[in-house]
């Protein structure tokens, strides 16, 4: 990971979550992940205040050291963003735009200490920061074969889930799974085929959901998302894989006809194809957004 990974940190989506946001000065927003301040930092610069959600303290020492010249506009909180969120609706906190860029940030995935990567050759880890009781070794350890099937399944949309953690509980009885890397080695094993996609990334995407509860926490902020958004706020939501997608759209459609929405893009926005070229990891995220 480089010292700085700041200097490398490109907001994905960021010219339409600016042209959805319509950031105005004066006005207040609530960046629900903060992470290494990309998107707030062009909230600020445009003249709003900003209150920054992250669970990775990490992030956030480096997101206020980035934001320092906008200290005065800026709050920082930690935690989750769901619980955060839930405290800000309570206390009658309102926003003219919420922000949630989902999934596992680039520093986290890069940084081989914190077991995210296949080719991390430590401890499968894969906790984000605070409200994480247990990395992703201690969730295999702790479910059964078939609990462990039905979360890979679940979070991962992996056809042979079964298969996979069979191995996977083997594996780790034998003492023949320590690592990310191992974890990864496992699955290869037992997975058919060759695929420019390495076979292990869904079971690693399902056991980091897990981990984080990353269904979980976006569920709850998208019931008060309508509560903490001013009349006319705007709220966007950029998601990077199928089941967060599909959780976004079906709760501002809810929202939308409920009335608590005026109004939401009926078709997903995702990243043209310069951008998709200069930053790969952009290629997955999609876009929805909606306004009280």
């Amino acid at each position: 990971m480089p010292d700085d990974p700041t200097a490398l940190h490109r907001p994905v989506l960021l010219a339409e979550t600016l042209e959805r946001l319509q950031p105005a000065s004066g006005e207040r927003m609530l960046d629900c992940t903060l992470g290494l301040g990309g998107h707030a930092l062009a909230l600020l610069e445009r003249g709003v205040s900003v209150v920054g959600i992250d669970r990775d303290p990490r992030a956030r020492a480096l997101a206020a050291e980035r934001l320092e010249a906008f200290a005065p506009r800026l709050e920082i909180r930690g935690g989750t963003y769901a619980d955060a969120a839930e405290e800000l609706a309570k206390a009658g906190q309102r926003f003219d735009g919420v922000l949630a860029d989902l999934g596992v940030s680039s520093m986290q995935i890069d940084d081989d200490a914190r077991g995210f990567s296949i080719r991390s050759g430590v401890r499968a880890d894969m906790r984000m920061g605070d409200g994480c009781p247990e990395d992703a070794m201690a969730l295999i350890d702790r479910l059964t074969d078939d609990d462990l099937a039905n979360v890979i399944f679940a979070y991962g949309e992996e056809r042979l889930s079964r298969r996979i953690a069979r191995a996977l509980k083997l594996a780790r009885a034998s003492g023949g799974c320590e690592t990310a890397e191992d974890v990864a080695a496992v699955v290869r094993s037992v997975v058919p085929g060759h695929s420019r996609r390495h076979p292990a990334m869904r079971t690693f995407q399902a056991l980091r959901i897990a981990v984080n509860d990353e269904i979980g926490q976006l569920e709850r902020l998208l019931v008060v998302l309508p509560d903490l958004l001013t009349d006319g706020g705007r709220a966007v939501v950029i998601s990077f894989h199928s089941l967060e997608d599909r959780a976004v759209k079906q709760s501002f459609r809810a929202h939308h006809a409920a009335g608590r929405f005026s109004d939401l893009g009926r078709r997903v926005t995702i990243a043209g194809p310069v951008e998709s070229s200069a930053n790969p990891r952009s290629a997955p995220a999609k876009l929805r957004w909606a306004r009280k």
